[in-house]
């Protein structure tokens, strides 16, 4: 098997994922040019959408690992049979997440403490795009699939298209451009629903015309139990650490909100949207981490692997100081993007400059916990999250923010630590081995 480079597999997923960022950052954006409380009411239902997003998670974490490493072995049939019942499972979860989050929406958003004024914006947003979830799920698995066979660069053609949809929409239908009608929060969801309708047709026509067959689904006849286990082995367990920090996330948004009032709640929303490109480079370091570490794991190479895993690593370790730094600058400038409130831009800017030390910190658990999941080794950083995140971040930055009264750079200080303690643990668990015993194939 020939290794695949880690610049050809992780620019694409760069751009990819600067393309869904951006998204988020100029939907933001657009609803603050249109009312600062619908821009802070729709980062509340993304939130929500998350936590629904892990679900979907739990299969295409395992399918991408479960992909790549039958990839590497070259194990054609079980492939096909982990792409069925991936495919299955992902509309079966999302169907079940539209109807709940139809049904319950506005009980999820009143349990966040979304105020009476936030209210009525997040649940347009979050009635029709939770209704269209199933849309994610199916995306999700696509582009896992896509992953484990090392196709970045088609899963970039489909996202591409998707967001360039969605942003075009977004800002004719939500801001009213060329004579459309002001829609708000309603032209945001419908555009971010019309854009993910079009990525799945694209996604799908892609995978059944160049590396699936519809005959792939013959094998849900005699069920696959064998590859129903290992994806839900590989990925309940990484989903459970994306879920623990998803909603400890939630968990100190709800804090935000109770104890320390509006102002820090939209400080929150328009730095977090800015961080969110900041360890960007990480996250596409982390992707292409998996595909990397599972081909050569399930092609037995497992030295090569772990030289490649800190090789990775390092890259992505010094570019996050770089970045850093550029927040720790820029951040007063950052902030004036989206507001002329001074009493935002001074609370957003001293997040900006913890979060400078924090980004270095966050790249050991992107990058070599995507090598551990890409090996098979999942059960570690799960233990490290549960520990870490609920007594960390969210008892040290209860303690820090609400009772000393540091307020929203007292929670960022707390995630700081977290971040560096849970790093230092996937570092040791890395450099131990411990994970060439944990392939699937």
């Amino acid at each position: 098997m020939r290794t695949q480079s880690l610049f050809k597999l992780a620019w694409p997923i760069f751009i990819e994922q600067a393309l869904i960022i951006m998204v988020g950052v100029v939907n933001v954006y657009i609803l603050s040019r249109y009312d600062s409380s619908a821009a802070a009411a729709v980062e509340g239902c993304t939130q929500v959408l998350w936590n629904v997003f892990l679900v979907f998670a739990v299969i295409s974490l395992g399918t991408s690992v479960l992909v790549a490493q039958n990839v590497g072995a070259g194990n054609r049939e079980r492939i096909d049979k982990t792409a069925a019942v991936s495919l299955l499972f992902s509309l079966g979860l999302g169907l079940s997440a539209s109807v709940g989050l139809t049904l319950f929406g506005e009980e999820l958003l009143l349990f966040l403490g979304l105020s009476e004024g936030l209210l009525a914006h997040a649940k347009t947003y979050l009635l029709l795009v939770g209704g269209f979830v199933f849309l994610d799920a199916l995306l999700f698995s696509s582009d896992a699939i896509l992953k484990g066979f090392g196709r970045t660069r088609q899963c970039l053609a489909v996202t591409a298209t998707m967001n360039v949809l969605n942003l075009c929409g977004s800002a004719v239908l939500g801001l009213g451009l060329f004579g459309c009608p002001p829609l708000g929060v309603l032209g945001v969801a419908l555009a971010a629903v019309g854009s993910k309708a079009v990525a799945v047709a694209l996604v799908q026509g892609y995978l059944f015309t160049r590396l699936l067959k519809p005959a792939i689904f013959r094998h849900l006849l005699t069920f696959p139990f064998l590859e129903m286990r290992q994806v839900l082995k590989i990925g309940f367990p990484a989903a459970m650490e994306s879920m623990s920090y998803t909603l400890s996330q939630t968990v100190l948004m709800a804090l935000i909100l109770s104890y320390l009032g509006s102002e820090a709640y939209v400080a929150r929303t328009y730095a977090w949207s800015v961080i969110k490109m900041a360890f960007l480079f990480s996250l596409a370091i982390g992707q292409a981490n998996v595909i990397m570490i599972g081909q050569l794991v399930g092609a037995g190479r497992f030295d090569e692997a772990a030289r490649v895993g800190m090789r990775n690593f390092r890259i992505a370790f010094g570019a996050a100081w770089v970045l850093g730094l550029g927040l720790f600058v820029g951040r007063t400038e950052l902030m004036r993007i989206f507001t002329a409130e001074e009493a935002i831009i001074s609370l957003g800017a001293l997040v900006f400059m913890i979060d400078a030390f924090l980004e270095p910190g966050r790249t050991f658990n992107i990058v070599l916990i995507s090598g551990l999941r890409g090996a098979g080794d999942v059960q570690f950083p799960v233990v490290m999250a549960v520990l870490s995140m609920w007594s960390v971040n969210i008892g040290l930055g209860y303690y820090l923010g609400v009772v000393l009264g540091y307020g929203l750079p007292g929670i960022w200080a707390a995630m700081l630590v977290d971040e560096w303690i849970r790093g230092l643990a996937m570092l040791w668990r890395w450099r131990s081995g411990a994970w060439r015993s944990k392939a699937l194939v």
